[in-house]
Formats: C-alpha cells, structure tokens, sequence
C-alpha cells in the first residue's frame, strides 16, 4: 500500500500540495494562538457578501451533495459509485463515533462561550450546542473532493477541489458552529479515509466492475 500511496501523491500532486499547505498553516495558527483565539480570527473577520456566500457554500459539505454524486455515479460506473459510497459511509462513521463518544462533551462555540462573547451569526444558521469536535461538514466535503480527483483523474485541477474543501472548512468557523481545530481535524479524517480506501478497493472494484454502469452494462 505504501508505494500505491506514494504513486497518488505524485500522480495528483496538486491537490496534496494545496492539503499540505492548509495542514502546516492551519497547524501554526493553531500552535500559536489557544482554541478561542484561532475562533475569533475567523468569526472576527465578516461582511454581507460573506454572510451570503458562506452560508449557501457550506452545504457542499452536509453530505447530501455527496450522496448525489454517488447515485448519478451509478448510472455510468459502478466502481466509482461504490467506492463514494464507501468512503462517504466509512468518513462519516468515523467522525460520529469520535463526536458521540470520546468527544460528547465538546461545546460548539455557542455554548462554549456562553451569551456574555460577541460573536457574529448568519441569520437562518443553525446553532448547535455539542458535539463540535470534529467537523462533520469538514470530514466530508475532504473526502469528496479527494475522492473526485482520484476517480476523475483530476491531475490538474486537484489543487481548485482542495480549495473548495477548504472554503467549506472555512464556512463552518465563519458562521459560528465549529472550531477551527474541529474542521483541521475533520479534513484530516476525510483525507485519510479517501486515501486509504480507495488504495484498497478500486482496484478489486475495477476487477469485478470494469466500466459497468447502469446504462453500460
């Protein structure tokens, strides 16, 4: 598995290259300022185009945009299909588990801080109490878009899909329902997960699928 990883990394160098850039200067911020400091260095920083803007981008990581993507996929190529669905399921249990056990008495921002903080909301958000930790908007929309530059042989486009994961990661702090540990945590579980599922399976589901779909069969 090690050399198949190393060959993905160099294959698709432009989306790694954008993950390890957000990895090393989400991990600075995060060394150099505490939890509450590195949340108002976001939620601090608002305008009326960003209240728009962030509030209708960060849906692209709910899930339900990857659920769509894998039932059109369905239509074409089962191995893809498949292996979204996979990833989608595996990335989103992971990050339940870790919120609903080990991390239940993590706040979300609203009740971290209490009502005595100013922070801004977006109109029509909704705040969230617990579970903060990690972000599942963040797990997911990683694993997406990883998964759609590995299936759509996005050599070099990846770095614009890392992008889009990173804006979303950015929207979840933006609006005042995460932390930006809770999204630098996220990513990184749907990054891995992407990563070490489609390493092992695409090429068993190519075996037994080929390029079957359900209008190429």
């Amino acid at each position: 598995m090690g050399s198949k990883l190393l060959k993905l990394f160099a294959t698709y160098k432009t989306f790694f290259f954008m993950y390890a850039s957000f990895l090393g200067a989400g991990g600075a911020v995060l060394l150099a300022f505490t939890k509450e400091e590195s949340f108002f260095l976001v939620n601090n920083h608002f305008s009326a185009f960003g209240d728009v803007f962030f509030k209708l981008l960060t849906h692209v990581g709910d899930g339900l945009l990857f659920g769509l993507i894998i039932l059109v996929l369905l239509f074409y190529s089962y191995r893809k299909a498949l292996l979204g669905l996979v990833i989608f399921i595996a990335s989103a249990l992971i990050a339940q588990v870790l919120k609903l056990t080990y991390f239940d008495d993590v706040m979300r921002p609203v009740a971290h801080f209490g009502k005595d903080v100013d922070m801004h909301f977006v109109e029509g958000v909704a705040r969230h109490v617990k579970n903060s930790f990690p972000s599942g908007h963040s797990t997911s929309v990683f694993a997406l878009a990883l998964f759609l530059v590995l299936v759509f042989n996005m050599r070099k486009t990846g770095w614009l899909m890392a992008i889009i994961a990173i804006l979303v990661g950015y929207s979840r702090v933006y609006l005042a329902v995460h932390f930006p540990v809770d999204v630098y945590a996220g990513s990184f579980i749907g990054v891995v997960t992407a990563l070490v599922i489609y390493t092992w399976l695409d090429a068993p589901f190519e075996s037994k699928f080929g390029d079957k779909g359900f209008l190429n069969r």
